[in-house]
């Protein structure tokens, strides 16, 4: 028997791209260029404003009326936060499978093709194509062999989530099995990992080292919205049966206590601090 949210290898899946945004008019145009570039047209788009100020929907509505792509959606979320943009997206999706893109990361043209044939080939237990996250160009230096060692640590870990939200690509099914993005089980920053340790109750991840995608170096101070060394320690060794303690009874009090909430993904060093209430 298939498991729900996988199709038979013969059956063409379709495929869908949701993209949230808050005030990322700057970024915008290039990210939905690499979309507009790529090999695999997607089968729908799904863009969620969440409370911009600086014209990003009225510019992402304009653009949605002259592109070729045959749906198109553009949502607006006005509760403040990325996890509230997710779970309106995701539940307008229609398609087999879903690619979770951020606004302001750069793909390159297989991206779409490339995702859907690893979780095309790969057995019926695979949840998700995981790319990898690069800082610079994937074929030169530390980029091109960082594009092979975190396909290898995944085989090292394989219960563990190695890249953030806007490089995965799931079974859309599985992803609902999971629970989807649940503002009330997790409020707090690296809803990417929270996400991945309940899909991963109903499937595996699969890495290549093509496929990848071009992280944004904007933020140059990240703190409020990461762990600490100790946490990422404890969370990359610990064992599977472990982690319910780790995320719900660990992590996240010590989150909230830092008030590293679904807020702090928000704050834009680079704009007025007033823009993220």
């Amino acid at each position: 028997m298939t498991r729900p949210g996988t199709n038979p290898r013969t059956k063409a899946s379709t495929l869908a791209v949701l993209i949230p945004f808050f005030n990322e008019r700057d970024y915008l145009p290039r990210t939905l260029a690499t979309l507009l570039a790529q090999s695999r047209p997607p089968d729908e788009v799904i863009l969620v404003d969440n409370g911009s100020t600086d014209g990003s929907g009225d510019w992402c509505r304009q653009w949605a009326s002259f592109t070729a792509f045959t749906r198109v959606s553009i949502l607006q979320e006005d509760r403040p936060g990325k996890i509230h943009a997710l779970r309106k997206g995701l539940d307008q999706v229609r398609s087999d499978l879903v690619a979770t893109w951020d606004a302001d990361i750069e793909y390159p043209p297989h991206y779409l093709e490339l995702g859907e044939r690893m979780l095309r080939n790969g057995k019926s237990d695979v949840a998700a194509a995981m790319a990898v996250y690069l800082h610079g160009p994937p074929h030169q230096g530390w980029h091109s062999v960082y594009r092979w060692v975190m396909p290898l640590l995944s085989h090292w870990f394989p219960t563990k989530c190695l890249t953030g939200g806007g490089g995965q690509l799931f079974r859309t099914a599985l992803l609902r099995m999971a629970g989807g993005f649940d503002a009330e089980k997790w409020p707090c920053v690296l809803l990417d990992h929270e996400v991945m340790h309940r899909v991963f109750h109903f499937g595996k991840t699969v890495y290549d080292p093509q496929f990848w995608c071009l992280h944004s170096e904007r933020r140059g101070d990240r703190k409020a919205v990461r762990w600490t060394v100790w946490e990422r320690f404890l969370y990359l060794y610990m064992p599977p049966a472990g982690l319910e303690w780790f995320f719900y009874r660990f992590l996240k009090p010590r989150l909230q206590r830092r008030r590293q909430d679904q807020l702090s993904l928000r704050l834009q060093p680079w704009q007025h601090a007033e823009t993220v209430s």
